[in-house]
Order: structure tokens, then C-alpha cells, then sequence
């Protein structure tokens, strides 16, 4: 698989939208980049997001995509349209940044690519729209390839995703920043998507290897948001 050749939006956002919660991740050993992906796959979550935070990030996402093909890979922290395409051509399948850059979400769109923005304010979540509607072929909100990260979302609570979904109840919203196993179902009541959890795959558990936590950790939070429940 390269790029996003075998998943259109609509399917990207429908794997999301089931999951309910994109595990987080920051990766200093590629090595460690298909133990990780297994982990989650053993635990019936098929989504990462590797934030490219580290040197190792787009050959952590080259490695899952040639050797985990059934997972549904983000690329994070995302600040260039140069850096969403070379993620987009390492096999990332959506891109996620920390801000609101209408360059990367217009061009994600031209792409029919997911795009995550991270908002706060009702008029940057307009603005992102805006800026996907510029380049989507497809004019609905609701049919946008678009969900807006609120980041961060501790500071609103789910509060202020509820009080965002009045305004705007086509978006999809996902919370990341203090979202933990003991709100994230918080978030979800609220009216939040899906939300990003990067208390799953902490960076200490990766480097030592605990990938049998990772994968309980990925079980707990299904089944706090009811994707699925044993």
C-alpha cells in the first residue's frame, strides 16, 4: 500500500468514527513501529497516529504501512503542506496538525484527504471548513473529508464540545490534550467524534517495550466508548 491509494475519505472516517479514539503516538526506535501496531491490532484497534515529532517518524510509518497494510495510519503534528505530502507518500491514510493552516486543509481536500486541524474557537472551526470546502468536490459539511481536533481540550471540557456542537452539529470533533481513560467516555457524551489518547501508547511504555500494556490499555478504552466491549 503507498499513500492513500485503497482508502478514500469516507472509509477513513467511518473507521475513525467506529473506533472512536486515535491512540497517539511518539516513536524513537522504528524498530519498534510494527510491535506497536500488533499490539493494537491484538486489541482490535486498527488506528495510529505517529506525530512526527521525532527524525524517525516517516520510516516508522513507511514500516507500518508495508508490514501492517490493514492499519489505518495518521501522521501528527503536521505544520507544511511539504510534510503532509511526504507523510501522505510514507502511507499515511490522514493528517492531523496541532493548528488551524488552511494550506493543509485545502490541500488535503483537493486530495480527498482527511484532514485534522486542531481548532479552539467557533471561527477557526469556520475557517476550516472554509478551507476544506475550497477544495473538496463535495460542498456538505458533513461530507467534507474534515474533523476538527480541539486542542486543548482540557481547557474547555466537554463542555465546550457540547456548547460547539450547537453551533456547528454536521462537524466531527476530536478532543486531544488532558483527554485520559477516566474522561474520554466524558468526551464522547459530550458529543465529541472521536477523541485522541495518547495516555494508550505513552512514550515510556514504547521505550521499555511494554506493548502487553498497550494493548490492554487499547481494550479499556474500547470499551469505555463502547466500540466494542468483551
Amino acid at each position: 500500500m503507498k499513500g492513500n491509494a485503497n482508502q478514500p475519505s469516507n472509509e477513513v472516517l467511518t473507521r475513525i468514527g467506529k473506533a472512536r479514539v486515535i491512540p497517539v503516538v511518539v516513536l524513537q526506535d522504528t524498530g519498534k513501529a510494527v510491535r506497536l501496531g500488533r499490539a493494537l491490532l491484538d486489541a482490535g484497534l486498527d488506528i495510529v497516529e505517529i506525530t512526527l515529532r521525532t527524525e524517525q517518524a516517516m520510516e516508522a510509518i513507511r514500516s507500518l504501512s508495508k508490514e501492517l497494510p490493514q492499519m489505518l495510519l495518521g501522521a501528527g503534528t503536521v505544520f507544511s503542506v511539504k510534510a503532509a505530502r511526504e507523510a501522505l507518500s510514507s502511507g499515511a491514510h490522514f493528517i492531523v496538525s496541532p493548528h488551524l493552516d488552511e494550506q493543509i486543509v485545502t490541500f488535503c481536500a483537493r486530495k480527498d484527504i482527511v484532514c485534522i486541524p486542531g481548532v479552539f474557537t467557533p471561527s477557526e472551526v469556520q475557517r476550516a471548513i472554509t478551507a476544506s470546502k475550497r477544495g473538496a468536490k463535495r460542498q456538505e459539511v458533513k461530507e467534507l473529508p474534515l474533523a476538527v481536533k480541539i486542542f486543548p481540550a482540557s481547557t474547555g471540557g466537554p463542555s465546550h464540545i457540547t456548547a460547539m456542537r450547537a453551533v456547528f452539529p454536521d462537524v466531527r470533533f476530536v478532543p486531544l490534550g488532558g483527554v485520559n481513560a477516566s474522561n474520554a467516555a466524558d468526551y464522547i457524551n459530550g458529543g465529541a467524534w472521536a477523541v485522541g489518547g495518547t495516555w494508550i501508547c505513552k512514550k515510556e511504555m514504547i521505550d521499555s517495550g511494554n506493548f502487553a500494556q498497550i494493548s490492554q490499555l487499547a481494550k479499556e478504552a474500547l470499551c469505555a466508548l463502547e466500540a466494542t466491549c468483551e
